[in-house]
């Protein structure tokens, strides 16, 4: 247990020092984030039907009207359950973490968004919210079916779709060419850090489970 401690700890660490490396490389519009966003745009030469299809619906399952519902879905089961730690451990993740925070952020650093667009978008691209809203909400679930789910084909289901989408959905941003792979691997780091800093302070998980 105290390995695995240890070893959530530096990669909690080495993530806020990669989102925080990323925040300044765009800052100062580093020659190597450029080098870094170019990837972005060699991926979208290569668009087919198929993909544009399944890109597109995969980026909506992390704007705000479907993650509001599921959010609100949610946090009405935990109150059914009186499981008010896990409903904080979701609002803190969601609202304040992937909502505020992330919003802060854009406005401090006002990076704009790539062009020309395959899904229209307004507003600033760094940090990617849906790459945030997607390792915070869909990871607060991995966690928690990891912690709560005793029916290991159902658990194993479950986190194997979660950790999908949690790939997919930043791939989409970058395939719908509205965030470069700065602004995702922004999202992946800070989301990651705040996500495992929440589970500790909320226990979630943990050994006094």
């Amino acid at each position: 247990m105290i390995i695995k401690q240890k070893i959530q700890l530096f990669s909690t660490i080495s993530a806020f020092i990669l989102f925080f490396v990323l925040f300044f490389g765009v800052i100062v519009q580093a020659q190597w984030v450029e080098h870094l966003n170019t990837i972005g745009q060699q991926m979208i030469q290569h668009r087919s039907s198929i993909a544009d299809n399944i890109f597109i619906n995969a980026t909506q399952l992390g704007n705000v009207t479907f993650i509001s519902i599921l959010t609100i879905i949610l946090a009405l089961i935990f109150i059914y359950h009186r499981q008010y730690r896990l409903l904080y451990f979701l609002l803190v993740n969601v609202v304040l973490f992937a909502g505020i925070v992330t919003q802060v952020i854009k406005r401090i650093v006002q990076n704009p968004r790539p062009l020309p667009q395959l899904v229209t978008e307004s507003g600033y691209s760094f940090p990617s919210g849906h790459t945030m809203i997607a390792i915070l909400l869909y990871g607060s679930l991995i966690i928690i079916v990891h912690a709560y789910l005793h029916n290991n084909w159902l658990k194993y289901i479950i986190l194997l779709t979660l950790s999908v989408l949690i790939i997919l959905i930043p791939l989409s941003r970058i395939y719908v060419n509205v965030h470069y792979p700065s602004d995702i691997l922004a999202g992946l780091s800070l989301g990651y850090g705040l996500l495992m800093t929440s589970q500790y302070i909320f226990h979630i998980g943990g050994s006094n489970q």
